[in-house]
């Protein structure tokens, strides 16, 4: 496909904000990478968005690609950024997608984002502080080292993630990201990863980081702070998608997370990974966000 296009979106307070584009459809979806996460095209995904009778719009976050860091941000402050985004686009209604890091992100549009109609996130983590819930519980050694990190602030965490990009040879197809996060594979996620995913996600991470790792330490301390916005007064309709092979962010955030927000619907799949969620489920994803919002099928 040819019709990708990245536009730089001037925001209020002079930041910039990157964004992928791609159609030109009347309705919206609103898609958020993970973290680390710098959207790249990505024709399957597209088509099948098209094929659903939607534009694909794709911010990067603060810090990530050619969008304006915004140190201290919180995981509600991007929100207004997305409505000031738009508002530039000329767009008054959407459906928001997130998965992993983007999840919360996702969530924080269906709390503040005035033309957010419907919500999903999917291999989301709950807020560090979700009361009875294991934050670490089923999650890979490998991952649980940068969070713990996080937790500690970011002069504790940047070297971590200096080091990991350094690490990480984004020429060789995924090849050192899956020695490097081992642990956290599961086979579905391997096999996702070596159908298609693992080039993509090195495309990511290199739009990611061509200007630095500060999108990055910054998504993970927004993490893992508090994220500025009440889940319990959430009202735009909101579904939750995980996968129970999930050695990255276990499925019981995503089931502690759907007890939080009011009405909130959840999919939990026995046989899916971190990864191989949204590539084998994509097209039930966005007939749930259509039927949310009120949308028809076209």
């Amino acid at each position: 496909m040819s019709d990708w296009r990245y536009e730089l979106a001037p925001l209020p307070d002079g930041r910039d904000m990157e964004v992928l584009l791609h159609g030109d459809a009347e309705r919206v979806l609103v898609l958020f990478t993970g973290t680390p996460g710098g959207a790249v095209p990505d024709d399957e995904v597209a088509a099948t968005v098209a094929a659903h009778g939607l534009r694909l719009v794709q911010p990067l976050r603060p810090g990530y690609g050619r969008s304006s860091p915004r140190p201290g941000r919180r995981i509600v402050d991007f929100a207004e950024d997305v409505e000031a985004v738009l508002d530039h686009l000329g767009i008054d209604a959407a459906v928001c997608m997130g998965g992993s890091g983007g999840g919360p992100h996702s969530l924080a549009m269906a709390a503040r984002l005035p033309q957010c109609r419907a919500a999903a996130a999917l291999v989301s983590p709950a807020p560090r502080d979700a009361a009875d819930l294991d934050y670490y519980e089923g999650m890979g050694l490998s991952n649980q080292e940068e969070w713990l990190l996080a937790d500690q602030g970011e002069d504790a965490v940047r070297p971590w993630i200096e080091k990991a990009v350094a690490d990480l040879h984004l020429e060789d197809g995924g090849v050192s990201f899956i020695e490097q996060f081992a642990d956290s594979f599961s086979a579905e996620d391997r096999e996702a990863f070596a159908s298609g995913s693992g080039p993509l996600m090195m495309a990511s991470l290199a739009k990611a980081t061509e200007r630095g790792i500060e999108g990055w330490v910054e998504d993970d301390i927004a993490l893992t702070t508090p994220w500025g916005f009440d889940l319990s007064a959430i009202t735009t309709p909101v579904t939750l998608w995980t996968g129970k092979q999930d050695q990255f962010v276990s499925y019981w955030h995503c089931a502690w997370l759907a007890r939080a927000i009011p009405g909130a619907d959840l999919h939990v799949f026995a046989n899916e990974g971190h990864m191989s969620l949204r590539r084998h489920h994509l097209p039930d994803m966005l007939d749930d966000l259509l039927a949310k919002a009120g949308w028809s099928h076209s």
